[in-house]
């Protein structure tokens, strides 16, 4: 199955790196600027799970690639929009798309322009990050997907993305539930990257003072009153599974929102906390906690500000 990595950064290059080295055809869609990094230095990864490093297959427009068959999307919210012609031309050519972006909001934006047809759900399970270099460090067992059909009529399809990760040394879950398991992870992503952000703490400094600890269920609440709310088919037993996920992570975890504030970048508040606060807008319920970290997060929204 050739299949086109759409966007090279620690998410993407990590799972194209990992399906190239097992011996599939991979084809890396990237920036301009990246191209010439990983032109130069190859795609280097330093892995939890063994380095390595490819000389990738570049380019920088979808129309050089021929025969696309799976998309594995891995961009930060904010550059979906920017990217919605390069896919056009990808599933024009009989491309799926299987997005791995944070969040939920993108695939009513997904499904809108190209159909349910062409789309996939999918989740992953990463802690990685680019170091000053370009290069990928991945530093966790971690190392999973969870994806599945919006509509029926595709096994064949799935099951070969199936088989593809698992010989490429990827944990792979494929589910008929995956609109479910897309708001599990959206409930601890949204708390896990709030908190982490909010306090400039890994999740162990949260979750050892007894005040923040407090305050991070009482987020983890809010969202999932949120998602029964707007009729996301969740079991009763939500919370509970993410306060457990959350107090069963590493204390020195945090998150790429995290990462990416010290870095003075753009960090995703928008699609994830800011995505909240709309349908609690929409359906008129009060989240003080989602509130109060939206509105702490909000001045790094496109990255360090700069003093007038």
């Amino acid at each position: 199955m050739h299949t086109v990595i759409f966007g090279a950064g620690a998410v993407g290059g990590y799972f194209g790196g990992k399906l190239a080295r097992a011996g599939f055809p991979v084809t890396f869609l990237v920036r301009k600027r990246r191209f010439e990094q990983l032109k130069n230095r190859g795609l280097i990864i330093s892995s939890f799970h063994g380095d390595f490093t490819i000389n990738p297959h570049l380019v920088v427009e979808s129309k050089e690639i021929e025969n696309p068959e799976l998309v594995i999307l891995a961009l930060k919210n904010y550059h979906l929009e920017e990217a919605l012609p390069q896919l056009e031309v990808l599933i024009s050519n009989g491309a799926t798309i299987l997005p791995l972006l944070n969040g939920v909001q993108h695939m009513d934006t997904l499904t809108d322009r190209f159909g349910e047809e062409n789309i996939l759900g999918g989740v992953c399970y990463i802690e990685s990050t680019l170091n000053e270099e370009g290069n990928i460090v991945q530093t966790s067992p971690m190392h999973d997907i969870v994806f599945g059909s919006l509509r029926e009529g595709q096994s064949e399809f799935t099951s070969k993305i199936v088989n593809m990760l698992k010989k490429s040394e990827l944990n792979v879950l494929q589910t008929d539930n995956i609109i479910s398991e897309m708001w599990k992870k959206f409930i601890l992503l949204t708390t896990l990257s709030g908190i982490t952000s909010a306090t400039r703490q890994p999740i162990g400094v949260a979750r050892n003072d007894l005040v923040t600890r407090a305050l991070l269920v009482d987020f983890i609440h809010e969202i999932y009153q949120i998602a029964i709310t707007h009729k996301v088919p969740l079991p009763e037993d939500t919370v509970e599974r993410i306060i457990k996920k959350v107090e069963d992570l590493p204390p020195a975890m945090t998150s790429s929102m995290h990462r990416d504030l010290e870095k003075g970048l753009p960090i995703e508040v928008e699609s994830l906390q800011g995505y909240v606060l709309e349908l609690a807008n929409k359906h008129e319920i009060q989240i003080p906690v989602s509130r109060a970290i939206y509105s702490l997060l909000h001045p790094f929204l496109n990255g360090t500000p700069q003093l007038q």
